[in-house]
């Protein structure tokens, strides 16, 4: 990065204690950073450091989008549906339980 100067630096994929070393690297030169990693333990040192992260899913969500496949594009909005449905369920299931009707709670007990 120091030789070439790049004006963007995309860091995308599993890193370990490297993240942060390429990261200041390319805020040293000046570069547009745009990382991205489903590694949590690398997250801080991306957000603190790059300009742009994506944050676990949202790589694999980008890659659908850019790539247009029709069968990422399906997982990805299935995967969305079934996280508002559970939400939803969430929501209802606090509601029963606030208002006393425990038959959801004692549902989930049997298992």
């Amino acid at each position: 990065m120091l030789r070439q100067r790049p004006g963007a630096v995309f860091l995308q994929g599993l890193f370990f204690a490297e993240s942060l070393i390429l990261a200041e690297t390319g805020h040293s030169i000046g570069a547009i950073q745009i990382s991205g990693t489903t590694a949590v333990t690398q997250l801080p040192f991306f957000i603190a450091a790059t300009d742009y992260t994506l944050i676990g899913e949202e790589m694999y969500a980008a890659s659908a989008y850019l790539s247009k496949d029709p069968l990422a594009l399906g997982t990805i909005k299935g995967e969305d549906i079934a996280k508002m449905v559970l939400v939803v369920l969430i929501l209802i299931g606090t509601l029963m339980e606030t208002l006393g009707i425990h038959w959801l709670s004692n549902f989930f007990a049997l298992f």
